[in-house]
């Protein structure tokens, strides 16, 4: 079940301007709504496109709480809207 990029990236839009700036969603939770029982192969498509929001600064990236770039996370993510003022 293939899904493009702008379906992937709407996701992760909805999902975390639902959530609002102070909470975030992860990224297997956008994953697992967009492929369900095979969302386990496609976690690095969202993954990616993630990292595509965060430069264009429309999200930010946290793993254990702290900001970081999608190139530096090892392991799991969590994802925010920015608020309209705060940039990276």
């Amino acid at each position: 079940m293939k899904k493009s990029k702008q379906e992937i990236r709407n996701r992760i839009l909805t999902f975390t301007k639902k959530r609002g700036p102070e909470r975030s969603v992860s990224t297997s939770e956008v994953t697992r709504d967009l492929f369900s029982d095979v969302w386990k192969n496609h976690l690095d498509d969202v993954k990616n496109v993630a990292g595509e929001l965060q430069n264009e600064k429309l999200i930010k990236i946290t793993q254990n709480g702290q900001e970081l770039r999608i190139d530096e996370a090892k392991g799991p993510i969590r994802l925010s809207i920015l608020k309209p003022d705060q940039d990276q």
